[in-house]
């Protein structure tokens, strides 16, 4: 069937909105003309030794801010950055007629700005970042009431039943320690991003290394999950140990609202969150390679009305403690005429679900190679990933993986399943034809782990109370074949400080997804992004 993409005229509110940021940009760019600029917009790290304690004499890309205060021996500082996004996107969904509203076929978009205020001294930090969102033209009939939605742009109106929503929050506001007591302990309160996996984050470890744990370790359990347009963020405490060679980190914090929904300055307490890694630092036990050991707690009784498995049954409030026990091991290897990576992640999980025993596991095995000294210099990954379904919903036990609070997109571009009840083969293509361009490919095959559960998509928590858990559960039909997806992503930097980003995914159901929409099994995600950073 042919599609056509649907735009709506925006409301005053929202031309308001867009008004705002375009004199935003104006002013920044004015701001910005004759300085070296980039953001501190605390992506994706932790405590780690490349943060800015020390900033450099000059505004820079690496020590980032307007200098607002500096004291005469250049110990204290004050600077001022941000960052602002700008995403258009056509959502061209599976169909179905079951139901109402099953408007599959439509566009929307928003614009997020942060700003960062940061002090610094020799050993202290604070940091506050204030956020302000717009969306525009969301779908108000693109949620099923068989089916659910189709697509993020439901998604987003299920949370927020308004075409044009916008608010203004705080994304973050810590102060942070190092070095107390004259050892190497830590510690950091507030409010604040956690990535699972990037609790170490060296730049000696090289850029590379960087740019794989953050690509393809970060953000399976517990995520900021910052490609959604409101993000999230974590209330709570963090404290550890960091030498040379290896890092504890413990936390102890809860959700707030956000991903979906608007309203990012809401705590969710009803869900609580503990954690402990520890990590022995590249090269600190074999040589170019990390390892580390975790331990994840969840524990959520949030009133909530959802249930997201295959019992099927209703409840009046959630009721979940899951304890999760994992590790990972990380390298990169010089090899022949270029760099060899591998990675391999996994964990077994405890603990109670509703009524249910909890017993589950994931695995990740991955490899690459990439050619550094030809052009272009390819770098081609693939690997394999299980996260456990459940084979029976009468015998008194929930074995399906469950993801806790992560940020799934990283491991699947067109978001439309996670990382539970699932089987992903991937093979991974990137390129780097120019100075400025990078270019990303990727082709999965997608099957259920267990047919007798249920297709998971969903990123955790996103409201306090209601009848959103988080998870989008939906009848596998017996089937095991969920799709095979190939996506295409190219990144322009047209400066340090301004990337353009386009992408492209086309995603073909297999006999989970025709079980569910049964006119069409095709689905398609288009979007243009553009990342300016101060």
């Amino acid at each position: 069937m042919k599609k056509t993409y649907k735009i709506k005229v925006a409301s005053l509110p929202t031309i308001k909105g867009i008004g705002l940021f375009v004199l935003i940009m104006s002013l920044l760019s004015v701001g910005t003309a004759n300085q070296l600029s980039a953001a501190d917009n605390e992506k994706d790290t932790l405590l780690h030794k490349d943060d800015s304690f020390s900033l450099g004499k000059y505004y820079s890309l690496e020590k980032e801010g307007f200098q607002l205060f500096a004291s005469p021996d250049g110990k204290e500082k004050l600077t001022l950055g941000g960052n602002v996004i700008a995403r258009y996107a056509f959502w061209d969904w599976f169909e179905t007629n079951k139901g109402t509203n099953t408007n599959n076929d439509y566009s929307f978009g928003f614009q997020r700005t942060r700003l960062n205020l940061k002090y610094t001294s020799e050993d202290m930090k604070f940091f506050l970042q204030p956020q302000y969102v717009h969306m525009f033209n969301l779908p108000d009939d693109a949620v099923s009431d068989k089916t659910g939605p189709f697509g993020m742009g439901g998604l987003y109106y299920l949370h927020n039943p308004e075409e044009n929503p916008y608010d203004f929050g705080i994304h973050q506001a810590y102060i942070q320690f190092r070095n107390l007591f004259d050892t190497d302990m830590f510690f950091k309160g507030g409010r604040f991003e956690y990535s699972d996996g990037l609790e170490v984050r060296d730049k000696k470890d090289g850029k590379k290394f960087n740019i794989l744990k953050n690509m393809r370790l970060a953000d399976r359990m517990i995520s900021p999950f910052g490609w959604s347009a409101f993000g999230r963020s974590f209330d709570g405490a963090m404290a550890g140990w960091d030498d040379d060679k290896f890092n504890l980190t413990t936390s102890f914090f809860y959700p707030t609202q956000g991903g979906w929904e608007k309203d990012i300055d809401e705590t969710i307490d009803d869900i609580r969150i503990t954690t402990a890694t520890l990590t022995a630092k590249k090269g600190s036990l074999v040589p170019d390679t990390e390892f580390a050991a975790f331990f994840y707690n969840y524990d959520d009784k949030r009133d909530c009305t959802q249930r997201p498995d295959n019992v099927c049954s209703t409840c009046s409030h959630a009721d979940i403690d899951i304890q999760m026990y994992g590790g990972h091991i990380l390298g990169i290897y010089d090899w022949g005429p270029g760099q060899l990576d591998t990675l391999l992640w996994g964990g077994e999980q405890f603990g109670d679900w509703y009524e249910l025993d909890h017993e589950a596991y994931a695995i990740a095995g991955e490899i690459g190679y990439q050619f550094t000294k030809t052009p272009w210099k390819p770098w081609l990954r693939t690997g394999y990933f299980i996260g456990s379904g459940d084979d029976n919903a009468n015998d008194g036990d929930h074995q399906t993986f469950f993801q806790m609070a992560p940020g799934t997109r990283k491991y699947q571009l067109y978001p439309y399943y996670d990382l539970q009840n699932n089987r992903d083969f991937f093979v991974q293509l990137i390129t780097k034809p120019g100075k400025k361009l990078t270019t990303r490919m990727d082709y999965h095959i997608v099957k259920l782990d267990e047919s007798a559960d249920r297709w998971y998509m969903g990123t955790g928590p996103t409201q306090k109370r209601g009848q959103i858990s988080g998870y989008i559960p939906r009848p596998s039909g017996g089937h095991d074949a969920l799709s095979q997806e190939a996506s295409i992503m190219l990144n322009y930097a047209l400066s340090p400080n301004f990337n353009l980003v386009a992408f492209y995914s086309h995603v073909w159901g297999e006999g989970v997804v025709k079980n569910v929409y049964e006119n069409e099994n095709e689905a398609d995600y288009i979007s243009m992004e553009m990342q300016f950073r101060f």
